[in-house]
This record gives structure tokens, sequence and C-alpha cells, in this order.
């Protein structure tokens, strides 16, 4: 077997506690390897590089900059599969990301994290190694996954809620399932996938992201110059405010007509491919709004910071182009 290049960004897998705080340790980057060697005793050859040392809360373009120019940099015919370890507040967008602009992988790699430090008690950061590593020896995949306690596509993982830290899967309600792909058979995640993006890339366009809320007074958002286009996330029936009884500001409709005419268009998640739908949604559709259907907001964000700042492709076809499952079908 080929060795396991590991690639290491911080996170709290590569921390350590000290008088009560979390953050990232120089010295026990490599903690997570040694700890599986030290378990299992397995001759498998790693080879580590840090790519980045910092909690992933601190993740942001120049981040993913280096992430994708590493990768890239990848002879892949010297490894049996690559294993990334990262931190868990960031972990769905990056996971997101990668998982599109990697769709042509032909070696598994594994986006993996941990819930406390290696080695502290009820840390789940080397259960989430070894199950990369085994996962690897047995060839099954090929492409991006990301592995927190379960295998999961990396374009519909939720973040994770703030009280039990579990992570989603967009599309799907089970947790105990260590496989979930949500309605995608393994037979298509083994399929050799057209490569799309080639070479590095340069985040410099802004994607303005807006989660809906209760008397929401859009007013308050203003976009500037280095904004690219505008992603709302709507309530679950994909439906915003358009009443103006209480004043323009705080209906989507008015706000994305302001945003036409600066030539920012808005684009809506979440939407569903069902009829009938709500008044409301038609109101925003017919305000000059995009629709991004069945796709979480976490993967519809990366998908556009993506789209805007490649320049390979015309941005509506990265759009409409299904990159690596991001779009769940609903029966």
């Amino acid at each position: 077997m080929k060795k396991i290049l590991v690639l290491f960004t911080g996170g709290t897998i590569g921390s350590a506690t000290n008088d009560g705080i979390i953050d990232v340790e120089q010295g026990g980057k490599y903690a997570v390897v040694e700890a599986y060697k030290s378990a299992y005793g397995d001759e498998i050859g790693f080879e580590c590089r840090q790519v980045l040392n910092i909690l992933s809360e601190n993740m942001g373009f120049s981040g993913w900059e280096k992430m994708i120019h590493e990768i890239n940099g990848i002879d892949r015919s010297q490894y049996s599969g690559v294993i990334l370890t990262h931190g868990s507040d960031t972990l769905a967008y990056t996971s997101a990301l990668l998982g599109m602009y990697f769709r042509h992988f032909d070696i598994p790699l594994f986006i993996i994290a941990s819930n406390k430090p290696i080695g502290e008690k009820g840390s789940n950061g080397l259960f989430n190694f070894s199950s990369a590593v085994e996962l690897i020896k047995s060839g099954k995949y090929k492409g991006i996954f990301t592995l927190y306690e379960r295998v999961m596509l990396p374009t519909r993982v939720i973040p994770a809620d703030t009280c039990r830290d579990r992570f989603g899967v967009y599309g799907y309600d089970g947790f105990n399932d260590f496989s979930v792909f949500s309605g995608v058979s393994e037979n298509m995640l083994s399929r050799p996938r057209e490569q799309l993006f080639h070479g590095d890339i340069e985040f410099k366009k802004r994607i303005m992201f807006m989660e809906g809320c209760p008397a929401m007074d859009f007013d308050c958002f203003v976009p500037n110059e280095d904004t690219a286009a505008v992603l709302y996330s709507p309530y679950h029936s994909a439906t915003a405010c358009t009443d103006i009884s209480e004043g323009k500001s705080y209906a989507l409709t008015e706000f994305i007509k302001r945003c036409i005419t600066k030539n920012i268009m808005v684009y809506i998640c979440g939407l569903k491919r069902k009829v009938p739908i709500y008044s409301t949604v038609e109101e925003i559709i017919k305000a000059g709004s995009i629709p991004i259907y069945s796709t979480s907001a976490a993967a519809a964000y990366m998908k556009l910071l993506l789209a805007y700042n490649q320049h390979e492709m015309p941005v509506k076809k990265v759009m409409g182009t299904d990159l690596f499952f991001e779009e769940v079908k609903f029966s």
C-alpha cells in the first residue's frame, strides 16, 4: 500500500488545553498520527505537512487559497489517499469548497475534525482519523469526503449545532448511519468525474451572506464595491417578508430591486422544486432573485464564492452545474 498524505491546518484536532484554554499547539501538530501509531501499531507510512495552524473560526480566503494550492500540488500517483485535518467550526464551509473544486480527485481525500484535543477524555479525533485510514485502505471511494463520526458528502454537511456539537446532513434526518450520502449510491461515488477547475484561485470578490429573521431591516445591509453577489437564506418554506406595510426596508423584494440597480444579483438558497409555492416566494422570484434549489446555505455560499472567483466558466454555468451532489434530489 502507498503511504497516506496528512495535511494539517490546525483546529481542535491540532490543539491542546492549557489552564482551561484550547488553542493550536506548535509542538503537538502531528499528535493524531502519533496516537494512531501508538494505538494500532500499523505499518502504514504517513507523510505529514503543515499547511496552516489556526483555529478554524479564523479561516478565511487566504487559508482556502493555501489549501487549494497545496492539494493542487499533490502527485496523486504517490499516495493511497489524503487526510486533511480541520477545525470543526468552519468544517462545513471548507468541506463544500474542496468537494466542489476537487470533484475530479481520483484518490480519496477525507476532511476530518475533532470535538476535543487528541488524548483528552471523550475526544473523537482518533476515531475519525483511524476511520479515514481504514476507508483509504479499503479503496472504496474516490473524491472528497467529510468524516466526523460518520462519512458525509462534503457538499451536504450542515454546520454543527451549538448544544450537542453534532453535524447534520442536508436533506437527511438520521444520525446513526456511519455512511450518509442522502440518496447518492456508492457506485456513483466511485465513478471518475470531469475536472472543471485547474490551478490555484484567488478570492478577490465577496459574497454578502444574509440569513432571514423576523422584522429584518434590509437598509442595514449595504453591499460595497467588492460585493459580487448576495446570498439570502430564507425560512424553511423558502419564504421571506415581502410586505411593505411597516416600511419598504423590511421587504426582501425591495432589497432585491435595490441590488439589481447596482448590478448585484441576489441568490436565494434552499428553494424546493415543488409546486404549489407560496405567494411570497413568487414575489421574491419575480423581483429578480436567482433561486438555488435544494442546496444548503453553506454549500450555496461556497459555490457562489467559487463561481465568482474562478475564470474558467461563466458564473451562470458554474451555478447551473451540480459540482459534487450538492443539490438534494427529493422524490
